[in-house]
């Protein structure tokens, strides 16, 4: 065993006597129990490293084993947690940020690391000796969100559950309540759930994790982003003025939340982090096949990842290795996914990105790109409206159908099923009028599955607009409709929006056509909307085709997608203000 000497000289003859005593006793057995003896004498009990704690059903293995009896924190995580606690009393990291795809456990491998840090202050003789605080201080580990409700839920749950469910800790703290019981610790240590700086000041805070921290949907970015800076700043001047002694600090920040935008709080954070290379920091930021393995495939497909100018694209199967280079040279960032993502990457791929890719997206995106909707245009197929805006109202003599030429209009489609949809206004914007048929099953490509999917074919589409001082007439609207079931015209189907329903359903509901409301400007529960979602499906897999418009394009071209609320419009003023 190799001494430095130097560091031997600068002790004191009692110190260095105890040093040398140390050595010889490393040399001869491989351990030291004068070393140990020093180092746990402030422990009442030798706290047991990262993996035992998490495994032995005396500690936390009861709950993080399943009724099978397999082990249920992924593989991946295990190392990263080794990394934070790299033996039995030691943190390496003062901040750990996981990021990334959603489904991968970040919030209880937060819990987890914080319980890990509650157990080895409960292993002390006396924390606030140890730690130099006052009895007046409250060291405390918290459990923090954007709002108390939130904080209140997944993660303080699950760490009740792992409290409850744990020997060692139910033989030191106490459970109150009936209906919520709460385990709480003792030597003066508490545990809280909060939202604001108000629950936090005043306190000694060792341990605190900051869950779904980026920004609450539906909510302004700005103001959450703020809320969330000021909330990580108290909490992190509150655990150093308490517990840093010069360039140590034995407490520990999570922070959780899966990918939203390039403008959340947590990616500003983690760019910074990385951009100032913080030795203090470790940061999980992955997709969910890297992290749970059992996801991930040999057979990938390729996404090109755009940004702010760039639409994001699903890579056809085939594409070449040339038209990869061609691609990254315009700036696309290209990446490798399972093949069991394909279908989640067509549907929807911002949301593909952001949940299963772990990759934040622009606040507000393209929602179809314009090469995909250049490839649905057939040159044969022309508009039967001799202009895409035509100028009728309610104070003329001009129906909608003096500006349709029947001429153009195939025999063989005018037959096939019509399905139409009234997007209505009365004055300012414009009325949309546009109608599809079903023309069968998709054309068989060779080398392909046959398929049932259906095939459509854009039959018209017309912006109508007012005459200044006159409004749109409802009544030429529903005019129009009678005047394509007169021409021989197959109408199975009308639809609108919510605006003026009522009395154009009733009107044609009484002439015998079926007639129903579809709103676009709905999105479920996971930011989706639906009829926006269909029409993209169709134009990405060729399965409708259209004629050349210059209005339609840019109705198309100009939709954008909010990635934080799903909401799919026009930007203020719309396309042509339709």
């Amino acid at each position: 065993m190799s001494y430095n000497l130097a560091e031997l000289e600068s002790l004191s003859e009692e110190e260095r006597k105890i040093a040398l005593e140390i050595l010889e006793q490393f040399s001869k057995n491989g351990n030291s129990e004068l070393y140990n003896n020093i180092l746990y004498k402030d422990y009442e009990e030798i706290p047991v490293d990262i993996e035992t704690f998490m495994k032995d059903p005396i500690y936390l293995g009861k709950g993080l084993t399943d009724e099978e009896g397999k082990f249920t924190i992924f593989p991946y995580w295990e190392k990263v947690l080794k990394q934070i606690f790299p033996n039995n009393i030691d943190t390496d990291y003062r901040t750990a940020v996981f990021s990334g795809a959603i489904g991968l456990g970040k919030s209880t491998i937060a819990v987890i690391g914080i319980l890990y840090q509650l157990y080895r202050m409960l292993c002390l003789k006396d924390p606030y000796l140890y730690y130099g605080l006052q009895p007046i201080d409250l060291i405390t580990f918290a459990f923090m969100n954007i709002t108390i409700d939130a904080a209140e839920g997944v993660a303080w749950n699950k760490a009740q559950q792992l409290l409850q469910s744990s020997p060692w800790f139910m033989s030191k703290g106490t459970v109150s309540g009936t209906s919520n019981p709460t385990w709480k610790p003792p030597k003066g240590i508490e545990l809280i759930a909060g939202s604001l700086q108000r629950h936090i000041i005043g306190r000694a805070l060792f341990s605190c994790f900051f869950d779904e921290i980026s920004f609450q949907p539906n909510q302004d970015i700005d103001k959450q982003k703020q809320k969330a800076k000021t909330l990580i700043s108290t909490a992190t001047a509150r655990m150093q003025s308490r517990f840093m002694k010069g360039e140590k600090d034995p407490t520990l920040l999570f922070m959780a939340s899966s990918k939203r935008t390039e403008q959340s709080f947590l990616e500003t954070y983690i760019e910074n982090k990385k951009k100032n290379e913080s030795k203090t920091t470790i940061v999980v930021d992955e997709p969910q096949w890297v992290i749970r393995t059992d996801k991930d495939s040999p057979n990938k497909f390729k996404v090109a990842i755009g940004n702010k100018f760039l639409n994001s694209e699903v890579l056809p199967l085939n594409i070449t290795n040339e038209q990869i280079r061609e691609l990254k040279n315009r700036g696309y960032k290209i990446i490798d996914v399972p093949m069991g993502y394909y279908e989640q990457f067509i549907d929807d791929i911002d949301i593909a990105l952001t949940d299963i890719a772990g990759i934040s997206t622009t606040n507000v995106t393209k929602y179809i790109s314009g090469g995909r909707f250049q490839d649905i245009k057939n040159p044969n197929l022309k508009n039967p409206f001799k202009s895409d805006i035509i100028e009728v109202g309610n104070g003329d003599n001009v129906q909608y159908y003096d500006y349709f030429d029947l001429s153009k209009i195939d025999p063989i489609l005018k037959s096939r099923p019509l399905f139409i949809h009234l997007d209505m206004s009365l004055s300012g914007d414009k009325t949309g009028i546009a109608g599809t048929w079903i023309k069968g099953k998709k054309p068989h490509q060779p080398g392909t599955p046959e398929t049932n999917e259906l095939f459509y074919t854009v039959a018209f589409a017309v912006s109508v607009k007012a005459p200044k001082g006159y409004q749109i007439s409802l009544e030429k609207n529903r005019n129009f409709i009678y005047w394509l079931k007169e021409q021989g015209f197959n109408i199975k189907g009308i639809s609108s929006d919510t605006y003026q329903s009522a009395d154009t359903g009733q009107q044609l509901l009484a002439r015998g056509f079926k007639y129903e409301i579809i709103s676009v400007d709905r999105v479920d529960s996971d930011h989706i909307c639906k009829p926006y979602q269909y029409i993209k499906n169709t134009v990405y897999e060729k399965r409708i085709e259209t004629f050349d418009s210059e209005l339609m394009t840019e109705e198309f071209l100009g939709l954008e997608r909010n990635n934080n609320t799903g909401k799919i419009d026009h930007p203020d003023g719309g396309a042509s203000g339709s």
